[in-house]
């Protein structure tokens, strides 16, 4: 090893490949090193050995198989010889191998069925030139516009909870970059019901039509977040208040609670609608409340009776004008209120009850269902049997047991 002189070149035709000496540290001290250096489509490459006499075989190999390559190239006629520097020219700024080029091309062309590599690559930057627009930018968007559009506050605060501090926050990117498979794993990562889980699926769907609408997605086709395939959502347990439950509610709530809760529990109106309601869809005359396709969570009008014990209820109001609730917040402080009171709040508790008692007193589904802008088939599903007339009678008797002065609706 004394006597070598490095580096030592192998050179075969007009192809160079070099031998360079050096140390290797080792746990157990320090062993000599041979690295067989070369160029190749224009990018230096190394391989090392621990031997030379093993180096000097490989670089030998390696400048044989490079003399070949270029003797080969010689061998072109005119035309190819011609064609190959041309293509060497244009991938010379890329730096790419023109196999590679070729191989890439070749297996594009085959999934494209015969179709322009060229026009599907135009097809594909078309659709995704608007598709830059990160994701949080848009959610703020959208929840300025749903608010300048007057929709609830509850509805917005949904929006916010969902997407801006959910959504959002899982993915740091633009709307573009993202897939439905990418949703559905997010979803499913999610510890939530089937219920709650379509109602993030709605609202990410939301956001995403959002985007299309406003050209941060192409408008001709349909949606990551609309390929996100529903839940199966078979429902929970329906859980209703008993009548002496809300008689004892009725009977401590303060003028704007008792009102929320009169409402809610002889209409079964959505919360929502409830918060949306005007005291001009309140038909005194004519017996029914109107809540209109604005209004409604299903955008189609339908009339609520007004049953006798309600009317009781309402009597003092008569005359008003404006919002019903003149608070969004009336729906959480009567929430509130009423789980000081009780030990649980079933879920959606005054709808599910008035459709329960509102069935067993009518025995009539379709009738039932149009009131609530429900199907038959599910509201004869969901509350059948849960109570009988005798329970329907005693809801629907609960009533103010005298007058009481009718206060400000509180702000």
């Amino acid at each position: 090893m004394k006597n070598e002189k490095f580096p030592k070149i192998v050179k075969v035709g007009s192809a160079i490949v070099k031998i360079y000496s050096g140390k290797v540290k080792m746990k157990r001290g320090r062993y000599d090193a041979f690295t067989v250096a070369y160029y190749q489509n224009g990018k230096r490459q190394r391989v090392a050995f621990g031997k030379l006499d093993d180096a000097k075989k490989a670089a030998h190999d390696i400048a044989t198989r490079i003399a070949q390559g270029r003797a080969n190239a010689k061998e072109l006629n005119g035309p190819d010889l011609e064609s190959y520097n041309a293509a060497m020219n244009l991938l010379r700024p890329h730096g790419l191998p023109l196999h590679s080029v070729v191989e890439e091309y070749l297996a594009a062309r085959e999934r494209l069925s015969g179709e322009s590599l060229l026009s599907a690559a135009k097809e594909y930057a078309r659709r995704h030139q608007h598709s830059d627009k990160p994701v949080t930018e848009i959610v703020d968007e959208l929840l300025v516009t749903k608010k300048r559009d007057g929709l609830s506050l509850r509805y917005i605060q949904s929006l916010r909870g969902h997407l801006k501090n959910g959504f959002a926050q899982a993915f740091h990117t633009n709307i573009g970059s993202i897939t439905a498979s990418m949703i559905e794993a997010w979803l499913a990562g999610l510890s939530i019901g089937p219920r709650a889980r379509n109602n993030i699926r709605n609202s990410i769907a939301t956001l995403f039509q959002y985007a299309r609408s406003h050209g941060y997605l192409p408008k001709d086709q349909r949606t990551e977040a609309e390929h996100v395939a529903r839940a199966k959502d078979r429902g929970g347990k329906i859980e209703i208040l008993r009548p002496q439950e809300l008689d004892k509610l009725l009977k401590k709530a303060k003028s704007e609670a008792a009102l929320y809760l009169a409402l809610g529990a002889f209409t079964g109106v959505r919360n929502a609608e409830l918060i949306r309601l005007e005291w001009q869809d309140v038909n005194f005359s004519r017996g029914h409340i109107i809540v209109g396709k604005e209004k409604s969570k299903t955008a189609t009008r339908r009339l609520v009776p007004i049953q006798p014990n309600l009317m009781q209820w309402l009597t003092p109001y008569r005359g008003r004008t404006g919002r019903v609730f003149v608070s969004e917040h009336a729906a959480d402080r009567t929430i509130e209120f009423a789980k000081s009171l009780l030990k649980k709040w079933p879920n959606n508790a005054l709808r599910h009850s008035y459709a329960t008692y509102r069935l067993a007193a009518t025995q009539d589904a379709a009738k039932t269902a149009l009131e609530l802008g429900n199907s038959p088939n599910m509201l004869f599903t969901n509350y059948r049997e849960l109570a009988d007339e005798h329970d329907a009678a005693a809801w629907f008797a609960i009533s103010p047991k005298q007058p009481k002065n009718v206060v400000a609706m509180a702000s």
